[in-house]
């Protein structure tokens, strides 16, 4: 920075500062995203980095897979394959929505249908309240069934950093193959 005569010492790094802290801002939002592709249940997605992976069978004997990122946001997608296909299936969608808001013990706040290509789903905006030194946390979330199989696309978020713009990035980039 040019020093200019007429500025004091204070105003000169309080401008100093505003550089740095807008220069940071634009930074954080530079990501590389990652695109993942699961051919074996015919989707993609895009993460903000590469996930972890983790394959796993449940006690009920249903095959899940989650990709998952940690971090002051947190990013998931889990496929879980049932025994035996649902009969209605945006029901059961609807049905883990709201289970998985009870075990949240959030709000539901926003719920509305999501459609990709011929498959209908239920997406949902939930809101954890703070409670101690916790934050309130903003989760959004989209559930379908398809054949014998449910996508879970998740992302949570303090409220007070939420970004919809950057979040749904994440949240719109899921497909069918």
């Amino acid at each position: 920075m040019k020093y200019i005569p007429s500025m004091k010492r204070s105003e000169h790094i309080f401008l100093s500062l505003i550089l740095i802290f807008i220069s940071f801002g634009s930074f954080s939002q530079n990501v590389n995203w990652n695109t993942i592709t699961n051919y074996d249940k015919n989707c993609a997605i895009t993460f903000p980095t590469i996930p972890t992976e983790v394959f796993k069978n449940t006690s009920e004997g249903f095959k899940t897979t989650t990709y998952s990122q940690y971090g002051q946001s947190s990013y998931f997608l889990k496929i879980l394959t049932f025994k035996s296909e649902p009969s209605d299936k945006l029901a059961k969608a609807k049905k883990t929505l709201h289970a998985l808001v009870t075990k949240l013990k959030g709000k539901n706040t926003e719920e509305l249908e999501w459609v990709e290509g011929e498959h209908k789903g239920v997406k949902a905006v939930i809101v954890i309240p703070a409670s101690g030194d916790k934050p309130e946390i903003t989760v959004l979330c989209n559930i379908m069934v398809v054949g014998g199989i449910q996508y879970q696309i998740m992302m949570l978020t303090p409220t007070e950093i939420y970004d919809p713009n950057f979040d749904g990035i994440f949240m719109d980039s899921f497909r069918f193959l």
